[in-house]
């Protein structure tokens, strides 16, 4: 029987798997206990992806012959095929006992380690692999693998090199290296080795999602887009490659497009809470709202304690007038990475405290500053003493309307307050003071005045009055995703109006602003201030002079309305909350009229509505 196992051994060998299986059987049945037959009998089985079966014959070997170290490797190998990773780990660990220098066994027992997230034993079974055999490549990818998982980037790094060093056209050890850079800060060391392992191996679907991800998440979305194309073409059903692509949709404003593959992410993998709220991001951006709740909803029944869903669920509620369900959601933005951390003090809720003080705080920007301080007077009346904390640049503007409510103004900058008994963010007071609709704001205009010594400053800058004046802002701060700003040269229609001054409200402009502003044929009715607009009382003067205003949503909009001067805001397609949906008044300033974009990006229509009114 010995020569048909040998038989068998050497047709095996020579990757005759049928005639190694008939062979092997045949020894088996003249002699049921043959080990060797068992055990290559088991190992075929195993390359055959029959592990149950595999894990049963080696098994029956390594009872007949236990001391030997191979048996218990591959009885470890299949049982790891299982899923039997403990058991696995035993056997491996048996095989080193019988044979300490079994630098297989090593190498084996660090992926099952892996396999168990043990990744801290892991990398100690590389390392001693690799101790007994320095030249293995696959066993340096694997133990920077595991430091990799341990935090350990610069060793992780340093280990993917020495993987290529030995082996150059290593895509997997490219891939890992890439993002083990990535994990250092080295953007671009981390492109090159993603591209490296595509160059290597093309259809390698991790390297696509990793380079697609990483040129998304350095700005460069259009880029990304082939490679996530590549990633999802080549496996349909990856659903981190679907929610890479949309993400990368979203960035550049095609939400259309990026809901579908939002919407395949989740199909795929229905706990992905992350694409629940990309998803429902992408509603919201399409001026969907209530497509954008059910799907906020669901990411909040995954994760009910996710801060961005739950705040970008109140912000849908909010721009559809539901503020008993919103202004409370509206709270998380407290939660949110940025946010400002709150003064130890107990907050307050509403209740009236006569002989306390309470601090109230600015936050977010300048325009919703303007716009939650009409609530301050409400709340002094409630108050003992009311401290009210606003940005540096407001506080000459806020002076007289604190006064007048006997409310002591501080700038933020000035530091916290100290001997107060409680505090309140600006943007909570709506909540504290029982707003629950649209109707119940506050909306008496104007609730702000200009100090007379900026009336002074300003009076007569503004030539004669022959011509309207007409103040215009067309961008506000800008930042990553902002729909709020129109380039200049879309304003064209409006500064060819005749009878109009249009006074530039603009506190900086870049030079290609400035070149298009001289360049318009009516450039002598266009007035820039530029450099001259300290802070917004500088602006409030101005604008307590003009005729009317037009401007995107920007804090210039929310100062003509706070000064009730008439206001023309120019609002993208999917507009902040506070300016409802689909409606020309506002709930918040009974002077604004609501110019909004019938389509993402498209500012003409918008800018023609708005001339013709003005001309008008």
């Amino acid at each position: 029987m010995d020569t048909v196992f040998a038989r068998g051994f050497a047709a095996h060998r020579d990757g005759r798997l049928t005639d190694a299986e008939r062979d092997y059987q045949a020894a088996l049945a003249a002699e049921p206990h043959h080990v060797d037959a068992l055990h290559y009998l088991g190992v075929l089985r195993h390359q055959q992806g029959q592990h149950a079966e595999a894990a049963e014959l080696v098994r029956r070997a390594v009872e007949l012959r236990p001391t030997d170290a191979g048996l218990q490797l591959n009885l470890g190998n299949a049982l790891k095929a299982l899923g039997r990773i403990d058991d696995a780990i035993e056997r491996f660990r048996n095989a080193l006992t019988l044979a300490p220098g079994f630098p297989l066994a090593q190498y084996n027992l660090g992926n099952a380690y892996t396999a168990a997230g043990r990744h801290e034993d892991a990398a100690d079974a590389f390392e001693k692999a690799l101790r007994l055999q320095p030249n293995d490549a696959a066993a340096w990818n694997n133990f920077g693998n595991a430091l990799f998982a341990l935090r350990r980037f610069r060793d992780a790094a340093h280990a993917f090199k020495r993987a290529l060093a030995l082996r150059p056209r290593h895509a997997g050890a490219h891939n890992n290296l890439g993002m083990a850079l990535n994990a250092l800060g080295d953007t671009h060391g981390a492109i090159t080795h993603f591209r490296a392992a595509l160059d290597v191996e093309p259809n390698y679907v991790a390297a696509h999602f990793n380079l697609g991800n990483l040129l998304d998440a350095n700005g460069n979305p259009e880029d990304a887009l082939p490679v996530l194309r590549q990633a999802v073409g080549l496996q349909p059903r990856f659903a981190p490659g679907h929610f890479g692509l949309g993400h990368a949709l979203a960035k550049l404003g095609r939400h259309d497009e990026a809901v579908p593959h939002f919407e395949r992410a989740v199909g795929l993998d229905p706990k992905y809470g992350v694409a629940w709220l990309c998803l429902g991001n992408a509603h919201l951006a399409r001026g969907a709202h209530r497509a954008a709740l059910r799907v906020f909803d669901q990411a909040l029944r995954l994760d009910p304690d996710m801060p961005a869903a739950h705040l970008n669920r109140a912000l849908a509620l909010l721009a559809t007038g539901n503020y008993a369900r919103g202004l409370p959601a509206y709270e998380w933005r407290l939660q949110t990475p940025g946010s400002e951390p709150a003064p130890p003090l107990p907050r307050w809720n509403g209740a009236s405290m006569p002989v306390r003080t309470l601090v109230v705080r600015a936050e977010q920007g300048f325009g919703d500053t303007l716009q939650f301080v009409r609530f301050v007077p409400f709340a002094a009346k409630l108050i003992g003493k009311l401290v009210l904390e606003v940005q540096p640049a407001l506080v000459p503007l806020l002076a007289p309307a604190a006064r007048a409510a006997r409310v002591e103004l501080k700038s933020k900058a000035d530091g916290v307050t100290s001997h107060a008994d409680a505090f309140c963010p600006l943007l909570s007071l709506p909540l504290a003071l029982g707003i629950a609709s649209p109707d119940a704001i506050p909306a008496r205009a104007p609730y702000l005045v200009v100090p007379a010594d900026y009336r002074r400053k300003w009076r007569g800058s503004l030539g004669g009055q022959h011509k309207r004046k007409i103040g215009i802002a067309w961008s506000g701060r800008m930042q990553p995703g902002e729909t709020r700003s129109a380039p200049v040269e879309a304003l064209a229609p409006l500064f060819a109006l005749e009878g109009i001054d249009w006074i530039v409200l603009q506190p900086f402009l870049t030079g290609h602003e400035r070149a298009v502003l001289r360049a318009h044929p009516n450039a002598r009715s266009i007035h820039c201030l530029e450099g001259r607009l300290e802070n917004f009382a500088d602006t409030g003067a101005i604008v307590e002079r003009l005729d009317a205003v037009v401007s995107v949503d920007t804090s210039v909009a929310h100062l003509a309305g706070a000064l009730g001067k008439p206001v023309w805001v120019m609002l993208p397609f999917a507009a902040d909350w506070r300016w409802g949906i689909g409606t020309k008044d506002c709930a918040w300033y009974p002077g604004a009229r609501l110019v909004r974009q019938r389509a993402p990006g498209e500012w003409r229509e918008v800018i023609e509505e708005t001339a013709a009114a003005l001309g008008a």
